[in-house]
């Protein structure tokens, strides 16, 4: 078995512990609050009776752990249950929300590399100049700014303000949004602003340190060529760096989609997370946290084995 092979699995087994931890962590807590589904969906007009039957219909009337491991037997199966809420299978449920979401992930991570790695460069290879001045000045103030905090100043200046886009997309579903992109400018703004600004002074970083070894000088001495030089010499030694942070960002990309989702009432995951914690739709929240949480780990993965192989005589920890 190679070393890499040996990295990615050793990875994927510390991700499903890790992900198993999350569940159970999320479903004690999901025990934790008032009420259970059948007290939600319930009238308070019913009685204790037909409360006892609602319970014993939705599966509500054997012990939490044993819920907890049937659960997650049959999710391994790809089996995630039927929503306590609807009645329909969870995968119907969530399907239209992680599609909303993976489009907005998505579009965020085609245009974050090249933003990133264009402003990065611009800034790198002519460190102090006003071009490099103004450009790391705005990946601070960005890098500085709570996304939700640019989504609603985005929202009150450009949606309310200009009058140039919708400012919520309430009522909108996925291929209304693809019909009228307009939705969808903001989340995007906000999305690539706040997770390229810290990749961009990282990029800038990388790219001044490469620029400054004796063997760029060595290279330009023998009369290779601009682009080569770029592309063979300095952008894979400078975006090594990036890289790992782009792994840990990938996380931050997950939580910030969540975020903006909420802000600007996206159809997605968070907000059919929302309405099943209302719901004490266990099924539905647990599906939620288990496929957030394995597309985490495999973001991770790749990106560390992307960062491994890019970054010479790189160690495979």
């Amino acid at each position: 078995m190679t070393v890499p092979t040996r990295f990615v699995l050793r990875r994927l087994v510390l991700g499903a512990g890790q992900v198993l931890i999350l569940l159970a962590l999320v479903f004690g807590l999901s025990l934790l609050l008032p009420g259970d589904a059948a007290d939600v969906q319930n009238s308070d007009l019913f009685s204790a009776r037909q409360r006892a039957e609602t319970r014993q219909l939705l599966g509500l009337d054997v012990s939490p752990l044993t819920r907890f491991l049937t659960w997650l037997g049959h999710a391994v199966t790809g089996d995630f249950g039927t929503s306590y809420a609807s009645g329909e299978p969870v995968s119907a449920v969530i399907a239209e929300p992680f599609a909303v979401t993976a489009v907005l992930a998505g579009l965020t991570t085609v245009l974050l590399i090249p933003v990133a790695g264009w402003a990065g460069f611009a800034a790198g290879l002519r460190p102090g100049s006003a071009r490099d001045r103004v450009l790391t000045a705005v990946s601070v103030l960005f890098d500085s700014i709570p996304d939700f905090v640019l989504a609603v100043l985005l929202v009150a200046a450009v949606a309310l303000g200009l009058g140039w886009f919708p400012a919520t997309s309430l009522g909108v579903d996925l291929p209304m949004m693809l019909e009228e992109p307009g939705y969808l400018v903001l989340p995007l703004t906000v999305m690539v602003a706040r997770v390229a600004a810290p990749l961009v002074r990282l990029v800038r970083a990388g790219v001044i340190d490469v620029c400054a070894q004796p063997y760029i000088e060595q290279a330009r001495r023998l009369g290779v060529g601009r682009v080569s030089l770029l592309l063979r010499h300095i952008a894979p030694n400078a975006l090594g760096p990036a890289m790992q942070e782009l792994g840990r960002t990938g996380d931050g990309l997950l939580s910030g989609v969540l975020i903006v989702e909420a802000v600007f009432v996206l159809p997605g995951v968070a907000s059919a997370l929302i309405d099943a914690i209302g719901d004490r739709d266990q099924p539905v929240i647990l599906a939620i946290v288990l496929i957030t949480g394995v597309v985490a780990i495999a973001v991770n993965v790749v990106i560390d084995l992307l960062g491994q192989l890019m970054t010479p005589r790189g160690a495979w920890a």
